[in-house]
């Protein structure tokens, strides 16, 4: 059978031929269906992802709505229980002054009265009217802490910034400018200079005032005292008065209620928030996902549907091929050589004959082979 076979003629060989294209041709399909379906799948892939991309920004943005809206009214409650507690807090601030000049009017008459007896006193021994201030009890008749406290600030100042000022500024204008002087000394002399004028001014008011009126600066130190003792006793009023947090005096009920109100108001707009959000979770996101769903799924599902033809088609062409392949290998390879059974050798072969160099299909491949070896 097979010897009979290498007698063919060229059909045999173009019969042999046309099957090796069919087989070809078929597994060219397979190879561009299956780059085909290696695009679609990652279309279906790509458009999942879109949409799935799609349901969950949209969720987000419409959640994120929600959220704002209740958010921008929660700030705008807080913002009006802002300004009403702020105009409180000023109401509060007169009624409590109010309450403190009521509480202190006896004292402020009192300081008018001692102030009166002062300067009358002063007046009545012809006494300066700085005899009555704070710093004269501090330097002359000192009796508290602050009162020592400024007198050894003002000694200080007095009896050493004063003669170091003059020093440096004489000796900037004046030392400075001249030539063969022993500025040290000078500067030394101008300090102790100074010093002993102050010193001298010092002693002179003293001698002046409380050495030649000590009775009259001893009634003005008790009335420098009571005024004193009348400023301590408005201060701890005042301390009391702001230490007292019962607000029911001040009758701020109407600021009270608009408060009570607000809060009120952002209590119901975070329930609301919360009602919203949870009906938003359990119902709406069920709603945007179905809504995208059925506008985009159709067109996801005719391209699964399309991917599952596909599929079938390939294996329907891998079965054309898988029987194709088994007809060669049957009824051409077993004889010629799964080598031969290739569209170009076998053109060659069929060349062959054609040009008369051989008659038969074993003398076409002795010639081939020929060809070949000599290549």
């Amino acid at each position: 059978m097979a010897e009979n076979i290498f007698n063919e003629k060229q059909d045999y060989i173009v019969a042999a031929r046309d099957e090796v294209i069919k087989r070809d041709e078929y597994a060219a399909n397979i190879d561009r269906m299956k780059q085909q379906q290696k695009k679609l799948s990652r279309s279906i892939a790509s458009e999942e992802k879109s949409i799935a991309d799609e349901i969950a920004t949209t969720i987000k943005k419409r959640r994120q709505d929600i959220q704002s809206t209740y958010d921008d009214r929660l700030d705008d409650n807080r913002a009006r229980k802002k300004k009403v507690a702020n105009k409180r807090d000023k109401k509060k601030e007169e009624r409590m002054d109010k309450r403190y000049h009521e509480e202190t009017k006896s004292l402020r008459e009192s300081d008018k009265d001692l102030k009166v007896e002062m300067q009358t006193l002063l007046r009545k021994y012809k006494l300066p009217s700085f005899c009555g201030k704070k710093l004269y009890f501090a330097l002359f008749y000192a009796r508290n802490v602050r009162e020592f406290g400024l007198k050894l600030l003002s000694f200080i100042i007095g009896f050493g910034g004063i003669p170091g000022l003059v020093t440096f500024l004489v000796k900037k204008l004046v030392l400075d400018t001249k030539k063969d002087i022993n500025v040290a000394f000078w500067c030394a002399l101008i300090a102790a200079g100074t010093l002993i004028v102050l010193l001298l001014i010092y002693f002179a008011i003293y001698s002046k005032t409380k050495l030649k009126h000590m009775d009259a600066m001893t009634q003005a130190r008790s009335i420098r005292d009571k005024m004193i003792a009348n400023k301590k006793q408005a201060n701890a009023i005042r301390h009391s008065i702001n230490k007292d947090h019962d607000d029911s005096q001040y009758n701020l009920d109407a600021y009270d209620e608009k408060m009570d109100n607000l809060d009120a108001e952002a209590d119901a707009i975070g329930k609301e928030k919360q009602e919203a959000l949870r009906s938003f979770e359990e119902e709406t996101t069920s709603m945007i996902t179905e809504e995208i769903n059925n506008r985009r799924l159709p067109a996801l599902e005719a391209m699964k549907e399309e991917k599952a033809n596909m599929e079938n088609e390939i294996a329907a062409e891998e079965k054309r091929f898988s029987d194709q392949t088994l007809l060669i290998a049957n009824k051409y390879a077993a004889i010629l050589g799964e080598d031969l059974c290739r569209q170009d050798k076998l053109e060659d072969l069929i060349a062959i004959m054609q040009e008369g160099q051989a008659d038969t299909v074993s003398e076409a491949i002795a010639v081939y082979k020929g060809q070949k070896a000599s290549r």
